[in-house]
């Protein structure tokens, strides 16, 4: 994924947060772009691009982004277009994203609703047959 390489564009306008192997946070996240957490997190994270909790990262609350990667560990509810669970990685808690990966070895403990508002607007009728059920 190439996340905080050396060589990264910074100058592009993406925003990088890290919660270091040494930090505890307690608090509610609002990040409009890319987090990466390798202590531990408690508290939400909201609205952000990427999150990527790293083997040692821990995140107690629920999380909402774009990507999510997790290769630590999730205690909370995950709102995600794409998720990916790593080998070493354990959710606890409901997932609902529209595209899941989950790599042999990662354990997810809660409900999973994968699929996004396309899956439901193709698997239910087309207006006309709406308009036939109706009389």
């Amino acid at each position: 994924m190439g996340f905080l390489k050396k060589d990264s564009d910074f100058s592009s306008g993406e925003h990088f947060s890290v919660v270091s192997s040494e930090c505890y946070f307690q608090g509610t996240l609002s990040v409009q772009g890319s987090l990466r957490v390798d202590g531990t997190l408690e508290g939400s994270v909201d609205n952000a691009r990427h999150v990527i909790v790293g083997t040692d990262g821990k995140i107690v609350g629920d999380v909402s982004a774009q990507i999510v990667v997790c290769g630590g560990a999730i205690e909370g509810n995950v709102c995600a277009d794409m998720l990916e669970v790593l080998n070493v990685a354990s959710i606890k808690g409901d997932i609902r994203a529209k595209k899941m990966i989950v790599e042999e070895g990662g354990r997810i403990d809660g409900q999973c609703v994968i699929g996004g508002e396309e899956d439901e607007e193709e698997s239910s009728p087309n207006p006309r047959e709406k308009e036939k059920n109706a009389k």
